[in-house]
């Protein structure tokens, strides 16, 4: 099934940009990756003039808005949002922090929304834990 593909190059990008950006400065802003119609995929990023550091949830609805109206006028096949979130692992009952990869395909409703959640060890090296899927 093609639309598999098109949701493993998204979670492989963004897990990759993800963990770049947390190796860099231990955080970053929710960000989006498309596959066009050509079956590329192109990276999107949230920039408002005269704000350096927009809320998290302004950047998440702008993202989710243009690429659902893109998604729905079929000028793209499938959408991921990326975000740094807090969730209770199923470990422990703590709260961990996690990459969150929230996905839409024109071919599927049936997309979980994926976690993969991490750590930094006692030599400030980063480390993914546990990784799972919610059904929406």
């Amino acid at each position: 099934m093609e639309f598999k593909k098109d949701i493993q190059k998204i979670i492989d990008y963004s897990i990759h940009f993800a963990e770049t950006m947390l190796l860099d400065g231990k955080e970053y802003y929710p960000f989006a990756a498309t596959i066009n119609n050509k079956n590329e995929l192109v990276p999107i990023s949230y920039y408002e003039e005269g704000n350096e550091f927009p809320d998290s949830q302004i950047i998440i609805d702008f993202l989710s808005n243009n690429l659902h109206n893109e998604l729905n006028n079929k000028k793209i096949k499938a959408f991921g949002i990326t975000s740094d979130i807090k969730v209770k692992s199923f470990e422990s009952e703590e709260t961990v922090d996690a990459v969150m990869i929230d996905i839409y395909h024109l071919n599927s409703n049936e997309i979980p929304k994926y976690f993969f959640t991490y750590s930094w060890n006692s030599n400030d090296e980063l480390v993914f834990g546990e990784s799972f899927g919610i059904k929406r």
